[in-house]
């Protein structure tokens, strides 16, 4: 099994098999899915609201919320509402390329929480037509409906899901932070996060608050006041030979050779 972003539903081939639609009513309070989904899916919330938790945190969510629930993942569903109800969609996703079985996420993902009416009326479809003698092939293309909608919505919103993230390091790029703590600020997997933060900006978290730091030591190192040592210290590096190194591989030249240049 393979991870993949969503956004990579437009502009590749897949098989998608074992396809079903469930209409939850609320006829309990909790409902956990502690032991690891067997197929991908989606929980696209059309009354009430709940607490939805996963992966360690939490959100409140209401009626409009889509989620992408991947294949091996955990949840727990909360009812903070008697007349909670959803859809939970589940199908299995197939690379026609290399014959492996994809998923989006190693955990669940917020798509929305506006999902427009038409997606309802989909999934009314998909629940009705699973009773009829060609429920297969009206259950696979409300399921490629569904996916196409994610996959737009994702590719819009990328660069805003890692903006808390960005917005950080823009503004305290010379404190120390774990890239697990940027992950949590945008409600990702730490691993999920890094491959969308690659993907969006060409960088790693760490290489991306590097170069904000670099690009402070340079404006520093024109003072003729600072010496190399006083500019590593404030723009956050503790150790001198590592600043050094991540500067002449930023800029070509040791911080000494750029203040030589510079004077």
């Amino acid at each position: 099994m393979k991870i993949l972003e969503l956004s990579d539903i437009l502009s590749r081939s897949f098989a998608i098999t074992d396809v079903s639609v469930i209409y939850q009513t609320n006829l309990w309070s909790v409902c956990n899915h502690l032991d690891g989904r067997i197929y991908n899916g989606f929980l696209l919330i059309k009354e009430g609201s709940c607490k939805y938790e996963w992966g360690g945190r939490c959100a409140d969510v209401g009626e409009g919320t889509l989620i992408y629930l991947p294949t091996g993942s955990r949840h727990r569903v909360s009812a903070k509402e008697q007349s909670l109800n959803f859809y939970r969609i589940n199908f299995t996703l197939t690379d026609l390329y290399d014959g492996e079985r994809v998923v989006f996420s190693d955990e669940p993902l917020i798509i929305c929480s506006d999902a427009p009416r038409a997606l309802f009326d989909t999934c009314e479809r998909m629940r009705g037509a699973s009773l009829s003698k060609n429920g297969v092939l009206k259950n696979l293309g409300g399921i490629s409906e569904i996916l196409d909608f994610s996959a737009h919505t994702a590719k819009r919103c990328d660069t805003r899901r890692i903006a808390p993230a960005i917005s950080y390091l823009d503004n305290r790029y010379t404190e120390e932070v774990e890239v697990a703590d940027l992950a949590a600020m945008c409600y990702m997997s730490e691993a999920h996060f890094f491959r969308l933060f690659k993907r969006e900006t060409g960088t790693s978290p760490i290489d991306y608050k590097n170069a904000l730091r670099i690009n402070k030591a340079c404006e520093l190192l024109l003072d003729m006041e600072c010496s190399v040592s006083d500019v590593s210290s404030l723009v956050g590096f503790d150790n001198l030979c590592y600043f050094t190194r991540v500067f002449k591989k930023e800029v070509g030249l040791t911080p000494t050779e750029y203040k030589r240049r510079k004077a």
